[in-house]
């Protein structure tokens, strides 16, 4: 199968996270799309806990769409390039690529092994915002790897940004402001009820 994996902290996850998922299985050649949470951020960032953020995530799992706790398990910090060899090396069957929003790219370049990501797997860019920077920034990546190719941008016309984020997800829910449109109803009902980001 050729499998897109989109990861993150999903903090919580929102109805972004299932447009994109929605968008590459229509728009694009992957038979599934795995949603992927970090157990840990290698940038230090102060995440809620793993189990909480995987309850939650499930909520988004339906069809094609698919999640995955392989990171989560592991108990560590989560550096892409290592989750992409243990699939290819235990799924050879499989093709895998990784999904990234235009706002990732700025920091791309810190990732681990960054280049080998490019080089060995397909890297996938979904429109979001930062797209005008992203395009140039990305020219001067391709530069540097020996596999351009593997750089693909979707394009913008065909995939328009989404601006649902969920930092801005999480100052709603602080500022006690509407969530509309912006979380699956299970997602909200769990923040809720778990008394989540207040």
């Amino acid at each position: 199968m050729n499998i897109a994996i989109l990861g993150g902290s999903f903090d919580p996850p929102h109805r972004g996270h299932v447009i994109i998922a929605k968008r590459l299985l229509k728009l694009t050649n992957f038979d599934e799309v795995w949603l992927m949470p970090l157990f840990s951020h290698p940038f230090n960032k102060n995440l809620s806990h793993p189990s909480k953020r995987l309850e939650m995530i499930m909520f988004l799992e339906s069809g094609n769409v698919k999640v995955s706790d392989i990171e989560i398990r592991k108990k560590t910090i989560s550096y892409t390039i290592d989750t992409l060899r243990f699939l290819s090396k235990n799924n050879p069957r499989n093709t895998f690529s990784w999904v990234i929003g235009t706002d990732q790219i700025e920091d791309f370049t810190r990732w681990k092994n960054w280049k080998e990501i490019i080089n060995n797997f397909k890297l996938i860019i979904v429109p979001r915002v930062g797209f005008k920077k992203a395009e140039k920034e990305l020219k001067n990546i391709a530069k540097q790897v020996i596999a351009n190719k593997n750089i693909i941008l979707l394009n913008r016309k065909k995939f328009p940004p989404i601006y649902i984020s969920s930092t801005l997800t999480r100052r709603k829910i602080k500022e006690g402001k509407s969530l509309k449109f912006m979380l699956p109803k299970k997602v909200e009902e769990y923040i809720i009820r778990n008394k989540l980001y207040r």
